[in-house]
């Protein structure tokens, strides 16, 4: 794909300016924007890139918008759209830093605060039913999402080992699903 950098730039700073929370918000966003209304890329990609997001040392929110970047204009592309994403936090930021500390402590403050809390909270729960249904569609999926969801409970796993237990649990599926059709076709 071959989208203009003035293109990217404006896109993700207008997903910078929306961003409030952490990585998993910008998933609705970028949907919007790169899938539905401009249809540069599938939503299936932005859930592998927030799956392989969460494998790399960084911030996820980042780190997606450098795959993101990346599929649209490759190097250059990740470098704009880093760049524009966090070009309009930062401006706004460094606008209020000074206001903040002070006026924090009233009561207005803080309920604005515990309306920007819950809003978040829905757009996470949001993003997450939207991946739960992409991602956990048949008896694998489901026997795969129980196992990692019951290790995570009851066992001293790190998130890690999660993924990595995932990862290797897929691959011997996958394994194993190419012989039988191989075995099929003979």
């Amino acid at each position: 794909m071959n989208v203009s950098l003035s293109k990217i730039f404006k896109i993700f700073f207008l997903i910078g300016l929306q961003l409030l929370g952490g990585g998993y918000v910008i998933m609705p966003l970028l949907k919007k924007y790169l899938v539905i209304d401009n249809k540069w890329l599938k939503e299936e990609d932005l859930i592998d890139y927030l799956a392989l997001s969460q494998c790399l040392p960084g911030l996820i929110a980042l780190n997606i918008t450098i795959f993101s970047g990346y599929a649209l204009r490759k190097i250059l592309g990740s470098i704009v759209a880093v760049f524009a994403l966090t070009l309009s936090p930062f401006l706004i930021i460094l606008f209020i830093a000074g206001f903040i500390y002070n006026f924090a402590k009233y009561p207005i403050v803080q309920n604005a605060f515990f309306g920007i809390r819950l809003s978040i909270i829905v757009l996470i729960f949001y993003m997450i039913k939207d991946i739960f249904t992409k991602s956990v569609n048949s008896k694998f999926t489901v026997f795969l999402f129980l196992l990692i969801l019951l290790s995570n409970i009851f066992l001293p796993l790190g998130p890690s080992s999660l993924v990595v237990l995932a990862i290797l649990i897929s691959i011997l599926f996958g394994l194993i699903q190419d012989k039988k059709e191989r075995a099929k076709l003979k």
